[in-house]
């Protein structure tokens, strides 16, 4: 893979569809490609709009409920799948090739379910956390690049923060001045590094420009931002 990837994602289930479009407005400013994720949910209800997004953006799967996984069974993850993809074939004509758990809560189990299930990667599993922060998905330490978990074909790509494991991510960018951002990368700059995100961040009226401040930020510092699938090229083409 290139030096400096930035993955930018977006995790969409029940709030603030609405406020979507202008998220990616500004990614279009800034010619930036992402993933979207989508609950299944989302896919039936606003189709048509999650169709206008596809012109421009990766769709990939958020399961169908969004029910946490470690609540339900073998057969109702499966279901889950296979109601998702039923769907997605149905509107786009073929299978997504990602996926990522309701609030990244995952196990290797469903990590070999998703493989066999004929996803290609996940984008789950959360690779370090701040010590000082509790999060439910976080199952401590994992690589900090995307790989191959042992025994699986199904690329992972971990969500992956700064240095301590600040998340780039919706929530804290809305609570963290941008200011420390451009002096966390100052000092350090990840290979490989996810700017993720929920619609309803942009229920802040401050966030897209905090935003803003941080793509200039990964943009002075030469990051290369792909989407999910475009990693995976990358990585099997290597």
């Amino acid at each position: 893979m290139p030096n400096k990837i930035c993955f930018v994602s977006i995790d969409v289930e029940h709030e603030g569809i609405e406020d979507l479009n202008k998220i990616l407005d500004t990614f279009k400013k800034y010619n930036l490609p992402a993933t979207i994720f989508v609950t299944g949910e989302v896919l039936a209800k606003h189709n048509q709009l999650v169709r206008g997004w596809s012109n421009d953006y990766e769709i990939a799967c958020h399961s169908f409920t969004h029910r946490f996984w470690n609540t339900l069974s073998f057969e109702e993850r499966k279901k889950e799948l296979e109601d998702f993809i039923g769907l997605y074939q149905k509107i786009f004509q073929r299978k997504p090739l990602g996926f990522r758990a309701p609030s990244h809560i995952i196990d290797a189990d469903a990590l070999k379910l998703l493989g066999q299930q004929g996803f290609f990667y996940d984008s789950s599993i959360l690779p370090h956390y701040p010590p000082f922060k509790k999060y439910r998905g976080y199952q401590g330490r994992k690589p900090l690049l995307p790989y191959y978990p042992a025994g699986l074909k199904i690329l992972e790509i971990p969500v992956r923060g700064q240095i301590l494991g600040i998340p780039l991510a919706g929530a804290w960018i809305r609570g963290l001045p941008s200011w420390l951002y451009k002096i966390l990368f100052l000092f350090y700059c990840p290979s490989f590094i996810t700017l993720n995100m929920h619609p309803w961040d942009n229920l802040d009226p401050r966030f897209l420009k905090k935003l803003e401040k941080i793509l200039k930020i990964l943009k002075k510092k030469n990051y290369l931002f792909l989407n999910g699938e475009q990693i995976l090229k990358n990585r099997q083409q290597s």
